[in-house]
């Protein structure tokens, strides 16, 4: 496990194609949570401020196995069901150890 301090688990909800309730095809389907992982909130919009993300965006660190992450993608807390909607997504090595590498992932609050 790469993410430092971790101190929730969080599971990923990829955005697929799928089908609507009359068999129509539609892109944006969010699949089940899996691959859960432990992660960390890295700031909160309105507690840490982040002139970089902007008013509103949450960061998380995610644990590198999830990669590749995309725009829509969700991350899902376990046990509260909080979610958040994936903005961006950059997957963090380290020049020295791959036991420190994760995924920084910019996101919007969707639900908790």
């Amino acid at each position: 496990m790469a993410v430092i301090g971790a101190n929730l688990t969080l599971g990923l909800r990829r955005r697929t194609a799928g089908v609507d309730a009359h068999g129509t095809r539609v892109a944006g389907v969010l699949g089940a949570a899996g691959a859960w992982a432990p992660g960390r909130i890295v700031r909160r919009p309105g507690v840490d401020g982040d002139p970089a993300t902007g008013p509103g965006l949450w960061v998380l660190a995610a644990d590198p196995s999830w990669w590749p992450v995309a725009a829509g993608d969700q991350a899902v807390e376990a046990g509260s069901g909080r979610a958040w909607t994936v903005v961006k997504a950059d997957l963090r090595k380290s020049d020295y150890d791959p036991a420190v590498d994760y995924i920084r992932i910019e996101a919007s609050l969707a639900s908790g």
